[in-house]
């Protein structure tokens, strides 16, 4: 049977370059059968743990990817709405002149300020239907 180990090698180990790995070989006859499944039921234990470890970081990193990109798609939809409400104000005012007191110019913005709300919210509740 081998078995291999790492050493430390400095007194405090900061680093793997201050361990150095060690092995050394017996016959597994001189070893007592409950000794032997002993070994191995540890080795499975800590095989499974850094398994389960890996998988659960790989799961919040999926999950904290799906967020960025849903927040980053709403971020996308945001400046989109944004920038048709400000070529809908362009628009009127080359339509209408720049009149401040004008107020068909105002409820047409209005109007067109509710159209823009109720499409976001269209799509956010279509994006939170995706979100796991």
């Amino acid at each position: 049977m081998h078995i291999s180990f790492l050493e430390a090698q400095t007194k405090e180990p900061k680093t793997s370059a201050d361990y150095k790995q060690t092995s050394f070989e017996f016959d597994a006859r001189n070893v007592h059968p409950i000794d032997q499944l002993e070994m191995h039921k540890k080795t499975v234990e800590m095989i499974s743990s850094t398994l389960i470890s890996t998988s659960l970081i790989l799961f919040k990193m999926q999950v904290a990817l799906s967020n960025a990109q849903s927040q980053l798609k709403m971020e996308k939809i945001s400046s989109q709405s944004k920038d048709n409400r400000i070529k809908s104000l362009e628009d009127l005012m080359v339509k209408n002149g720049y009149d401040p007191s004008d107020v068909r110019a105002v409820e047409e913005i209005i109007r067109n300020k509710e159209v823009d709300i109720a499409a976001l919210r269209k799509q956010l509740k279509c994006l939170q239907h995706k979100i796991p």
